[in-house]
């Protein structure tokens, strides 16, 4: 059974178009074909991210007087982390495109985890207001008004009168 993480665009018709699945574990395809899979998947930060700290650790490496044997060993080591991290990249760009992670789905495939989610799904979710956040410092308790305000109790008008 293979894990999908669930994400729905916010303001999308209530028909599932606006739904994507995201698999998660390791991306095979991503070691392999690291540039292409980027650009397929139409990441282009993280392929031009990608392209940047490739071509820096080919430089500092041949500026350092290092083998070709050990820049290959960097640039496969750089490879592995692309397939650890490229689905987490994937759900980085959805969420900096207005996505939000609401389910977990299961299948053997990615119809079967569509199935899956689609049976036990009620509709778009509604988006909460956030809380508004008191400032740091503030006090926690609600702030009492002086006792002049309520009136004396007791005898006197005023306080200490």
């Amino acid at each position: 059974m293979r894990t999908y993480t669930v994400h729905e665009l916010a303001g999308a018709p209530a028909d599932g178009k606006g739904i994507v699945l995201v698999r998660e574990g390791f991306s095979w395809p991503a070691v392999f074909f690291n540039i292409f899979w980027l650009l397929y998947k139409r990441l282009w930060v993280a392929a031009a991210l990608y392209c940047a700290l490739a071509l820096v650790v080919v430089t500092v490496a041949r500026s350092m007087g290092v083998g070709e044997e050990l820049i290959s060993v960097f640039s496969l080591v750089l490879q592995g982390f692309l397939g650890v991290a490229a689905h987490d990249i994937e759900r980085w760009t959805l969420a900096r495109n207005g996505y939000r992670e609401i389910s977990v789905a299961t299948g053997v495939d990615l119809q079967d985890a569509e199935r899956d989610f689609f049976r036990q799904w009620k509709g778009p979710v509604q988006a909460s207001r956030p809380m508004p956040a008191k400032p740091f410092g503030a006090p926690v308790w609600p702030h009492r008004e002086e006792p002049d305000a309520h009136g004396a109790i007791g005898l006197f008008p005023r306080a200490g009168g």
